[in-house]
Formats: C-alpha cells, sequence, structure tokens
C-alpha cells in the first residue's frame, strides 16, 4: 500500500508541474507514444523493378518455349502430350511461378502509385483474379492434360473415354485462359490510368490503356472464334507490360 501511495503522489504531482508549465509542458505530457504515427514508405522499387522485367523477360522465353505439334488422330494427341510432358511441365509450372512474382512486383507498384488511387487498387485485384484463373488454365493444360495422355495411350480400349477428358479440360481451358486475360487486360488498362494520372510516366500509361482495351478486345473475342495465336500474343502483351512496369519502377525514387 505504501508503494502504491508513492506511485500516485509521484503521478499526481507530475500532473499538477505539468499544469503549473503551462500549455506547451500539459501538450508535452498528454503525448503518447501512440499518437506518433509515421507515414507509410513504399519498398524501395529498384530491385522490384529488376524483378519484373526478370519476369517479363521469363514469361516471353517460356512463351517461345511452349511445345506444338500436329496430330492426325486422337492417338497421335495423346503421343504428342506424353513425349512433351516434362517440357510442359516445365513451361506451365514456370509460368505459375512467374505469375506469383509479378503480383509481388504489381503490389509494389500499385503501392507506388499510391493505394489511395481507385485504379491503383483495381489493377492490382483485376491482376491477381486474371492469375487466379490462368494459373487453373496452366494446371489443366500443362499438368493434367500431359499426365491423362500417359495414363490412357497404353490403354488403347479406353480411347473414347480419355477422348472424353480431354473434351472436357479443352473446354474448361477455352474459357478459363480468355477470362484470365482479360481480367490482365483491365489491370493493364486501369494501372495505365493510374500512371497518367499520377505524372509518374504518362506516355507508358497512355500506351497501356490502349495496349489493355486492345488486349482485352482480342481476349473476349475468343469466345466467339477461338484463336491461340491471338491468346498467345495476348499473353506476350501482358509480359511487355512487366517489363514497362519494370522500368518504371528502377526510374521511380527510392
Amino acid at each position: 500500500m505504501g508503494l502504491c501511495r508513492q506511485q500516485c503522489s509521484a503521478e499526481l504531482a507530475y500532473w499538477f508541474n505539468a499544469d503549473e508549465n503551462g500549455r506547451a509542458a500539459l501538450t508535452i505530457a498528454a503525448t503518447t507514444p501512440f499518437d506518433q504515427t509515421e507515414p507509410t514508405v513504399a519498398p524501395r522499387s529498384r530491385a522490384v523493378g529488376m524483378l519484373a522485367i526478370a519476369s517479363g523477360l521469363a514469361a516471353l522465353a517460356l512463351l517461345a518455349s511452349h511445345p506444338g505439334g500436329t496430330a492426325q488422330t486422337f492417338s497421335d494427341v495423346l503421343k504428342n502430350e506424353t513425349a512433351n510432358r516434362l517440357l510442359d511441365g516445365i513451361v506451365h509450372g514456370g509460368f505459375i511461378a512467374v505469375l506469383g512474382l509479378q503480383l509481388v512486383c504489381y503490389s509494389v507498384f500499385s503501392a507506388r502509385l499510391g493505394l489511395s488511387r481507385a485504379t491503383a487498387i483495381a489493377g492490382l485485384v483485376f491482376f491477381a483474379m486474371g492469375a487466379a484463373f490462368l494459373s487453373g488454365s496452366m494446371v489443366i493444360d500443362g499438368l493434367a492434360t500431359p499426365a491423362i495422355a500417359a495414363r490412357y495411350l497404353a490403354v488403347p480400349a479406353k480411347l473414347e473415354y480419355a477422348r472424353s477428358l480431354f473434351v472436357l479440360m479443352g473446354t474448361l481451358v477455352s474459357f478459363l485462359m480468355p477470362i484470365g486475360l482479360m481480367f490482365q487486360s483491365a489491370a493493364i488498362i486501369a494501372w495505365g490510368g493510374a500512371l497518367t494520372a499520377s505524372g509518374m510516366a504518362r506516355l507508358i500509361g497512355v500506351l497501356g490503356m490502349a495496349a489493355g482495351t486492345v488486349m482485352l478486345a482480342a481476349s473476349a473475342s475468343s469466345f466467339v472464334a477461338p484463336s491461340p495465336l491471338v491468346l498467345m500474343v495476348t499473353i506476350a502483351g501482358t509480359a511487355a507490360w512487366s517489363l514497362a512496369v519494370g522500368a518504371v519502377l528502377m526510374r521511380a525514387r527510392a
């Protein structure tokens, strides 16, 4: 009890002295560590810019390495898918990893633009949605399809069953990939608008909005007239945007 009284007396004396010292002393006494807030500082962007450029180049390299081939019969399709199983896994699995790295880079990019901007937030959300759809497409097209082909290639009696599975997976990919690219195209449009409004890189912002609009329309057209070439060009466009964002981040002040 004696110790409590001493502490309470000390506190009362402190506040009493603060009142006697005037308003300035009272302000200092009333200030607590919880009131001292510091503005949020965006991470240093040079290294992130280099990562964005590297991820864009990696996406272009993976796109160029995508296995192709012509098949006359469904048996030939199974043979091609089985023969390219390892390369398919590297290309599609690698692209999923690239999307993850780009999501990190674009998070920093959006922070640089200012998360108080609705367009910056929209760009990040749209890209994340697109990455989810594209990752699903990559898993089905590059990992599941070759695995099923290898399984049923040695069982000729079940070719029709395998054909049904291929139709299902092909149908899923025909929706997942265009939707994913449409979301990413919308993200480029939003980020382009944010860049233009922020003044960081107005020319890149305007070009981004124009390119994103074309890519969005091209991706949507695949529902009417499917074209793998159009989708591949759109993927190349998203990779080019990653290069542009990397350049912007490297020019930004740390």
